[in-house]
């Protein structure tokens, strides 16, 4: 090889070298041992070498594995951004899903970048796999060997006893579990490693601590329906500013009067994440009892059945549904719904939803919801997962009611057209509050609503506009025949178990008055945790 030779190669290796330096910068990744560094520039190492070996060409193989690395940091940039978390390891179940439901993801992003980048890597490595002259003779074979013998050593590893092994080494890199500590210390690709290895370590056990009989309840023959709603992005929106004015949600002021509880409710995600409210909720397990699979308790650990708020009632003789207008696959639902206890899960199919926007509105949503009701027995837990007011909220789209459009001036708040495209969401997410009060109220059998927000919506410019930095969503408890209204902020692993313990074991019976003082209530969500 002479000296132009030496050069190409070069050439290729700094741009392996650049690929693996953009996502560090993203992720602010600190000097580290050396045994650290490898194990983060080991996929880019990999990529860049089998891509080497079997074209013969290391510009080429260098430009595929920058454009592939400049993906990652475009991602993981954007989740910082928009939702205040790093790229973690369960987001490679999610992947599949950019290109099956793009319009979740892309606009984050910026679509014309994504789109316009990805073109342009492919003309420019289709260019240079013409142009380029191979610098050694191109060993496809032995890359696919390669190849072959990663995914048998990723097998081995995953699977005991050389998944205890390797997580005995990770340990010792001193990873600390939260994803912005571990990416800066590790290195972004490092931290996903360890993560995911670690993760998948403690998964049996804490399979077998979580899958423990569902303690079993008594309902009585007549016990009453129980209608459980999370919604999508939803927050008493007017914390945000005094612009909003008090008018904007009727039905939610007046379930909050009649309540008997109600209050913040602290979520574990921002922006996103809808998954680990609604585990939270089901099963009343602290994120703290997670480990690593908090991030995505669905990614693996929800595929076998686990003891949940939901299996209680199942085994206390109620029957379980659950309504979701979309596509069940989606955050792998069509195998944690029935996991979690449900023996029905209604989605887009038998809804009527799309997949796309427009979504089942939620006020058509609340009257499906209703319709379910009467046809179940009285003995029924539904769960309500809505879609209506999902993001990303776009520039252009219908038009928005007019009592909202004229709230603010769209030009002088960051994200403001998206903001009042949210808002005008928020009035259905409201109308669907009313329409299902009213005619649980109309039923005369002590139904039970329980109905809080997911997270709050993703819209960081205009909340950093308005100086708002609460986290939490709001939630409330109403139950057909009222009682004296209490208070209480509580986290999101509290609330399914506050509603299904006075059901079936719980402070009393179906007959016993809600009313908490202030005290009362924070000494009950205290007891719960």
């Amino acid at each position: 090889m002479g000296v132009s030779g030496l050069l190409h190669l070069a050439a290729g290796l700094l741009l392996v070298a650049i690929a693996w330096l953009i996502p560090r910068r993203i992720a602010g990744a600190r000097r580290a041992a050396a045994t650290v560094l490898l194990l983060d520039a080991l996929p880019i190492l990999s990529g860049a070498g089998l891509l080497s070996l079997a074209t013969g060409r290391p510009l080429f193989a260098g430009l595929v594995v920058l454009a592939l690395s400049a993906g990652f940091a475009l991602a993981d940039y954007t989740m910082r951004q928009t939702l205040r978390e790093p790229v973690v390891f369960s987001e490679s179940v999610e992947l599949p899903q950019v290109f099956s439901h793009p319009h979740l993801y892309l606009p984050f992003a910026g679509p014309g970048l994504v789109v316009g980048g990805a073109a342009v890597a492919v003309l420019l490595a289709t260019a240079l796999l013409v142009v380029e002259p191979p610098l050694w003779m191109p060993q496809p074979l032995i890359a696919l060997g390669g190849i072959a013998l990663i995914a048998v050593g990723m097998w081995l590893f995953a699977r005991e006893p050389c998944l205890g092994f390797a997580a005995r080494i990770l340990y010792r890199l001193g990873p600390s579990g939260e994803p912005f500590a571990d990416a800066a210390a590790l290195g972004p690709f490092a931290m996903l490693l360890v993560h995911a290895a670690i993760a998948r370590a403690e998964r049996p056990e804490r399979r077998r601590a979580l899958a423990a009989p569902p303690v079993i309840g008594r309902a009585s023959a007549s016990a009453s329906p129980i209608v459980l709603v999370q919604c999508e992005s939803f927050f008493d929106a007017r914390r945000l500013t005094p612009l909003l004015g008090p008018d904007l949600l009727p039905a939610f002021d007046d379930c909050v009067v009649n309540a008997v509880l109600s209050g913040r409710l602290e979520v574990p995600g921002w922006g996103a994440n809808t998954m680990r409210t609604e585990f939270a909720v089901l099963t009343g397990i602290p994120e703290t009892a997670l480990g690593y699979d908090r991030f995505n308790p669905y990614y693996a650990l929800a595929r076998q059945p686990i003891a949940s708020q939901v299996w209680r009632l199942r085994c206390a003789g109620y029957r379980t549904i659950c309504l979701h207008p979309f596509d069940p696959r989606f955050f792998r639902r069509d195998l944690a719904i029935p996991a979690l206890g449900f023996d029905t899960f209604l989605d887009h199919r038998a809804l009527g939803g799309s997949c796309r926007p427009p979504y089942c509105s939620d006020p058509d949503l609340a009257r499906q919801v209703l319709r379910v009701l009467d046809e179940a027995a009285p003995k029924s837990f539904i769960f309500v997962i809505t879609m209506g007011n999902h993001g990303p909220w776009l520039e252009k789209g219908p038009p928005i009611e007019p009592g909202v459009a004229k709230l603010f001036d769209p030009a002088v708040v960051p994200e403001g057209v998206a903001l009042l495209r949210y808002l005008d969401g928020l009035r259905r997410s409201d109308e669907m509050l009313g329409i299902l009060t009213a005619a649980l109220e109309r039923r005369r059998d002590g139904a039970i609503l329980g109905f809080y927000g997911d997270h709050l919506p993703s819209l960081p410019r205009a909340f950093t506009h308005f100086g708002f930095t609460e986290p939490h969503s709001d939630y409330l408890i109403w139950r057909q025949g009222g009682g004296p209204p209490s208070r209480c902020d509580i986290a999101a692993h509290r609330l399914g178990r506050i509603i299904v313990d006075r059901v079936l074991d719980g402070e009393g019976d179906l007959e016993t008055d809600w009313a908490l003082s202030p005290a009362a209530a924070d000494t009950l969500a205290n007891n719960l945790a």
